[in-house]
């Protein structure tokens, strides 16, 4: 049984529209567990404390990153080997050796190019150059997200092999809103603030499509895993 699951919703709204069409007859979920730490490792744990399916044999994480390193684009797939978390020392975790293997076999029959740089958890949105070069250079990492080093964790405590696969959505030269981070929470005093600045109507417009690039980046990626998962014969469920 293999789950897949992402922080947010909207990372997963175009694998949802085409999983029917790649998978014949398989037992299909997809859960959103939250963004950041707290959510993040509550709703999966959730997961893999077994609801009515059952506990996930494997558990594949889709979803948006920042770039740090200048060479990313927006869409690029990264499947990092090394989660690092944002905190003094070298404290990091490593996927699932066998699910990296077939995410490079599946983002290869994708036509996908693979990026392979470690990832850096971090606590908030990382809105500035400034900022993301600090990190890339404190800690040697490509990309920066909120929750892999926590989802990782929860999934090693749990026994169950994990690897996360992350589109760049921002990149490293690319600076963000201060209210992104409200935004993606739906907090509704953040979205009010955006729509009340004009100015700042461009720059939503622009992380939109940059958004629907690494969306069809995931999308394409997932639907490959999954295929190549139905030819071993396995049983998918992909946790709502």
């Amino acid at each position: 049984m293999l789950t897949i699951i992402a922080s947010m919703e909207r990372e997963l709204s175009v694998l949802r529209r085409e999983i029917f069409a790649v998978c014949s007859g398989s037992d299909l979920r997809m859960a959103v567990v939250g963004i950041g730490k707290s959510q993040s490792q509550s709703g999966v744990r959730e997961i893999l404390n077994a609801g009515s399916g059952g506990p996930p044999r494997q558990l594949l994480m889709l979803g948006f990153a920042g770039a740090v390193d200048q060479g990313l684009k927006t869409g690029d797939l990264i499947l990092s080997s090394r989660y690092h978390l944002d905190s003094p020392g070298e404290d990091f975790l490593t996927p699932a050796t066998a699910m990296r293997q077939n995410g490079m076999l599946a983002a290869s029959n994708a036509g996908l190019p693979i990026h392979h740089v470690d990832s850096l958890t971090v606590d908030g949105i990382v809105s500035t150059p400034a900022a993301k070069t600090a990190l890339a250079e404190e800690h040697r990492v490509g990309i920066v997200d909120m929750e892999d080093y926590w989802l990782a964790a929860a999934a090693q405590e749990a026994q169950v092999p994990f690897v996360s696969a992350r589109a760049v959505l921002d990149t490293a030269e690319q600076s963000l809103p201060s209210y992104l981070a409200g935004l993606s929470r739906g907090r509704a005093a953040d979205v009010l603030r955006a729509v009340a600045v004009p100015w700042q109507v461009p720059v939503l417009v622009g992380l939109a499509f940059q958004a629907r690039i690494a969306r069809l980046t995931l999308a394409r990626f997932a639907t490959s895993f999954i295929r190549q998962w139905e030819r071993e014969g396995s049983v998918l469920v992909v946790t709502r």
